[in-house]
């Protein structure tokens, strides 16, 4: 029988339709009547002026139009067809043109303010080439290999306002052989600036494929880690990404402004699957919701390690919630959930007659930085109740993760630590408790900020409850992993 909850969700299923209209409606109501302007030629251009067929042309039929027979707009006049002239223009220091190849070319960094023009087109690209060793102690066999874990390019920006952006990102890595694939696909329509007057950030509207708004260390890049990749934890109790539609803001006046994000989404881990009715998803919804703050200091702009070398205390704290109904017709979410300590997935180990069952996910976290130090914690919790079809108890699991950084050189090497760990029945169907850890140590030497760097790591794993190729574990293994891993991005 289905729980009241469960009713709940399903005569809420019109919720997220409605809100998607009306802001894409409002969206559309103000960029339909925008005016485009086509800029004028420029006197270096050549405009061809016949009033002959293309058949009947040839070399002495065409000529030049010269400038006073033409409207012309020097490059140094265009700015005075616009509100904002500074805004118009290529930079002095930029070049382009053909050489092998197009090219864009510049001599600098330049510091470009994006925030007032409607009009953004911005490319990025990220990668991680890691050698891995795992001496194993256990059944699992070891390893010594060399990989590509993330080879990203992302492509953003904004369009007809600045209050409508967009964000792709592909994805390529070596444990998926030579496939590339559409990892992050989502627009983000800040209705509260651009209909109602509010400050930028206050009510949103986003929509597509993206992360699901619930931990901090998914909420986090991969470009941001002190570590070569997450926790062991972090991934036994992550929701991962999937296709959504959410609300975000800003509140203000309590003391201090909470950002939040919330989401009805397809699934837990559901980003990569397929589909429409040859799918393996079933019809219930999923929701989440999260919340985070700045209480003391300014944060700065990297989300983990102390570059900015804070002389007074800067915290971070957040919240998470995810719940999700799962049913066997959904074998992709179904078969997704794994148990402490074998790893082994729930699905195989339950009753061929339970056909459903919920999940609910919860998630706290604390982070502060001061003087090149970084301490970052959060701790979960996961309920799997209502079961269906046996006489099964309710689930219980939980666990955390702990990480430390320290920079004995300011911005450039940063020594590491990290305790994670996963406690709970779910591996004996409530019978007794079990239990999963991790401790690790390494390094991290930043040779400009996150744009290049080397990370090097060791971790002691004593039963993983995770199959994870980006932290190259595998259900229950047992023993040494070291990774060394370099980073580049732009």
């Amino acid at each position: 029988m289905n729980s009241p909850l469960a009713y709940q969700r399903q005569r809420l299923w019109f919720a997220p339709m409605l809100v998607g209209i009306i802001a894409i409606g409002g969206w559309l109501r103000t960029t339909c009547a925008q005016e485009f302007i086509s800029l004028p030629p420029t006197v270096e251009n050549t405009i061809y002026e016949t009033e002959l067929l293309p058949s009947q042309l040839d070399s002495s039929d065409i000529r030049p139009s010269t400038a006073e027979e033409s409207t012309v707009v020097t490059p140094a006049s265009y700015p005075a067809m616009y509100e904002t002239p500074n805004d118009i223009g290529w930079p002095s220091e930029v070049r382009s043109g053909y050489d092998d190849g197009f090219v864009v070319a510049c001599p600098r960094q330049l510091n470009i303010d994006t925030s007032d023009i409607p009009f953004v087109w911005r490319v990025n690209g990220w990668g991680q080439l890691r050698h891995t060793e795992f001496n194993s102690q256990g059944t699992n066999p070891d390893q010594n290999q060399f990989q590509l874990k993330r080879a990203r390019i992302v492509i953003s920006g904004s369009a007809f306002t600045p209050d409508f952006q967009y964000f792709f990102q592909l994805d390529g890595r070596s444990s998926s052989g030579d496939n590339l694939r559409l990892l992050d696909y989502y627009m983000t329509y800040d209705i509260g600036h651009h209909r109602l007057g509010y400050e930028p950030g206050t009510l949103g509207f986003k929509t597509g494929k993206y992360k699901i708004p619930y931990s901090l260390a998914r909420y986090l890049s991969g470009k941001q880690f002190e570590f070569t990749d997450r926790s062991m934890s972090s991934m036994y109790f992550d929701a991962n990404r999937s296709l959504a539609w959410g609300l975000y803001g800003t509140v203000d006046g309590l003391i201090i402004p909470w950002y939040w994000e919330t989401a009805i989404f397809n699934g837990l881990v559901t980003g990569g699957a397929e589909t429409g009715s040859s799918g393996n998803l079933d019809d219930n919804f999923a929701y989440s919701a999260r919340l985070m703050a700045f209480p003391i200091g300014d944060w700065g702009s990297s989300e983990l390690a102390d570059f900015e070398w804070h002389d007074t205390l800067a915290t971070r704290i957040g919240a998470g919630w995810a719940d999700s109904t799962i049913n066997r017709s959904g074998m992709t979410e179904f078969d997704s959930i794994r148990v402490v300590d074998s790893g082994q997935t729930l699905a195989s180990i339950l009753p061929l007659s339970v056909d459903q069952y919920t999940v609910n996910l919860y998630a706290v976290n604390h982070s502060c930085k001061w003087r090149g130090w970084s301490q970052t914690f959060e701790y979960y919790f996961r309920y799997i109740n209502d079961i269906e079809g046996a006489a099964i108890p309710n689930l219980f699991d939980h666990g955390f993760w702990f990480q430390l950084g320290k920079f004995v050189i300011p911005g450039r090497l940063e020594l590491l630590t990290r305790w994670s760990r996963v406690d709970g029945n779910s591996g004996t169907l409530g019978v007794a408790d079990e239990c999963s850890e991790e401790i690790a140590g390494g390094f991290a030497w930043y040779i400009r900020d996150q744009h290049a760097k080397l990370t090097a790591d060791a971790t002691y794993i004593n039963g993983a409850p995770i199959n994870s190729d980006s932290l190259d574990m595998s259900p229950g293994d047992i023993g040494w992993l070291f990774r060394t891993q370099i980073q580049f991005a732009f």
